[in-house]
């Protein structure tokens, strides 16, 4: 009887080997298939409107007559650096987990970016990332997802010039 099993695992052995490189074939191919069609998940949150005061409905935003210098985004958090009529700069950061801000002067640094600081963390605000550093470590180092410098014109569409404006042809 034990021989019968043995000769029929036997003549299974091909068959289980074919099922299985059919299922390792469909599952490459798919693979294959699917790498570049589906789009890809992105961490970016959505986008939250803005104006010259910073991010609407919400405390990152610069108050009355304060101005937004720059507002940026990262995945968590949002700022907002204000300034006054009288050229000084604050600090507003938001934490999107659960909606806390944090008030502070802020200085103009020499690169462009702004710092501000607590008596233990210091916070620098640059187009490409929120640094937060106590000391010589490193606490977070958040890249923007969304970055706005009102120091920086925006740039008009450039026209098309018209025959009008002195082309020669």
């Amino acid at each position: 009887m034990q021989t019968n099993d043995v000769r029929a695992g036997r003549r299974r052995a091909p068959l289980r080997a074919a099922v299985a490189a059919l299922i390792l074939g469909s599952a490459s191919f798919a693979l294959l298939a699917t790498d570049g069609a589906l789009p890809m998940a992105t961490a970016k949150p959505p986008a939250t409107p803005t104006d010259s005061h910073g991010y609407v409905n919400s405390p990152a935003r610069c108050d009355g007559p304060q101005t937004a210098v720059l507002i940026g985004r990262t995945a968590l958090s949002l700022i907002a650096i204000c300034t006054d009529n009288r050229g000084h700069y604050e600090y507003r950061g938001m934490r999107l987990r659960d909606g806390a801000l944090l008030k502070l002067p802020a200085a103009a640094m020499a690169n462009g970016c702004f710092g501000a600081r607590t008596e233990q963390v210091a916070y620098t605000v640059s187009e490409q990332k929120l640094l937060l550093t106590a000391g010589l470590r490193v606490i977070r180092d958040e890249p923007m997802l969304e970055f706005r410098d009102y120091r920086v014109p925006v740039a008009p569409a450039a026209a098309p010039l018209s025959k009008a404006s002195g082309s020669t042809g």
